[in-house]
């Protein structure tokens, strides 16, 4: 025999009503609470010798079911709800969420342009091919690393529509990975003899001394820093005692409030403290003595003392490069630069992602520790144990 049917969350079963006396009557029934349990609910109605069915009960029992429901709003999410509208709820969230600023200001402006191509859709036309098309026309006009930001808000967009029951799954997760249709470059790895030698360079540099790009650049070579991070050290986090450097926040520019400094990292890995070679402390030590520098807050502050702005300082360095014999070499450079030296040394993965601040290994390895170089080590390994003795080249 089949049990009762299962009530879905927010309905409620048959409603029964007893007489109890003095013209008043009970109004009971079965609900399913928002925590996917059945519970009995029952009201007493007022006394009424006029109500001769138990209205009143009844009445006041479905009052109390309609407190108890999940809230609704007029602007419910269903088929017809513009996909612009998901886009701005969904960066709310994310605001509320307290995601960085900076994050922030780059899905508000891949928003801005998705808006463009997909700001008529309604939830009810988001087919896969439809967001595909979209997401082509934004790297068609805009290029792939915007189109996939794009990708990224849009799919946390629908999602509201996932959880709303308007959509069964999210069309964004069938749409292909969105791939350039160049080969990005990348920044350029340096050997240690070019970093030795640009180093040299750039301590006889009169211009970079001017512009205050010694000591920074410097400790990018030493240390590996994000430049947000770099431009965010402040004295208190360097110990002179032990050599050693704490990367505690980080400097960005946020839409419509200027410079700021925050006590974060790019991740909760970034927040770590950095061993320095004896150089970068001697570096550090002699900027502290030096009138100005060492009496700020901020280990690399502006000419006026203030935080000095990411933007200024790689329109300076890229100013100077050239002269420096340097022409492709950016900040993001010097980061990978450690991170293959970290690697060519025989260290693991996983001293190079502690020491750059990376979550996961993998970016490491993958993205930072230069591939396609020429391995000899494997052809005198191919010699050593395979070869017959006799076929092996002599010196």
């Amino acid at each position: 025999m089949a049990g009762r049917p299962s009530l879905r969350i927010g309905e409620h079963g048959k409603i029964t009503r007893t007489r109890i006396g003095n013209g008043s009557w009970l109004a009971r029934c079965r609900y399913r609470d928002r925590d996917g349990v059945t519970r009995i609910v029952q009201r007493v109605g007022p006394p009424d010798d006029y109500d001769q069915y138990g209205k009143l009960a009844v009445d006041t029992l479905k009052e109390a079911l309609s407190a108890r429901q999940l809230p609704t709003r007029p602007d419910a999410i269903g088929l017809n709800t513009l996909i612009c509208v998901l886009l701005d709820e969904h960066l709310a969230r994310l605001t509320e969420d307290g995601r960085a600023a900076r994050t922030l200001d780059t899905y508000r402006s891949a928003t801005t342009k998705l808006q463009k191509f997909i700001g008529g859709v309604r939830v009810g036309e988001a087919t896969p091919a439809r967001v595909d098309a979209a997401l082509r026309s934004m790297r068609t006009a805009h290029g792939a690393t915007t189109a996939r930001q794009s990708k990224t808000v849009l799919r946390g967009a629908l999602q509201l529509a996932v959880m709303a029951n308007a959509l069964g799954s999210n069309p964004v997760h069938d749409v292909e990975a969105i791939k350039s249709k160049t080969r990005p470059k990348g920044a350029t790895a340096l050997t240690a003899e070019q970093l030795r030698a640009l180093l040299a360079r750039l301590r006889a540099s009169e211009e970079c001394r001017t512009l205050d790009l010694v000591d920074p650049i410097t400790l990018l070579i030493a240390t590996g820093l994000r430049e947000s991070e770099l431009l965010g050290l402040l004295w208190s986090d360097f110990n002179a005692d032990i050599g050693a450097l704490s990367v505690t926040g980080k400097v960005f520019r946020a839409s419509g409030q200027g410079l700021q400094r925050h006590d974060t990292a790019k991740s909760e890995a970034g927040l770590r403290t950095l061993p320095l070679p004896g150089f970068a402390v001697d570096v550090l030590a002699a900027r502290h003595q030096a009138p100005f520098l060492g009496e700020q807050k901020m280990i690399f502050p502006s000419t006026a003392g203030t935080l000095r702005d990411p933007n200024n300082f790689n329109k300076q360095w890229r100013k100077v490069r050239g002269g420096l014999g340097a022409a492709d070499v950016t900040t993001h450079s010097f980061r990978k630069s450690l991170a293959t030296l970290i690697d060519d040394e025989g260290l693991s993965a996983r001293i190079g992602a502690d020491h750059l601040g990376h979550t996961n290994v993998s970016m490491t390895q993958d993205r930072y520790m230069s591939r396609g170089r020429v391995h000899t080590q494997v052809a005198d390994l191919l010699d050593r144990l395979v070869c017959e003795p006799h076929d092996r080249r002599r010196d």
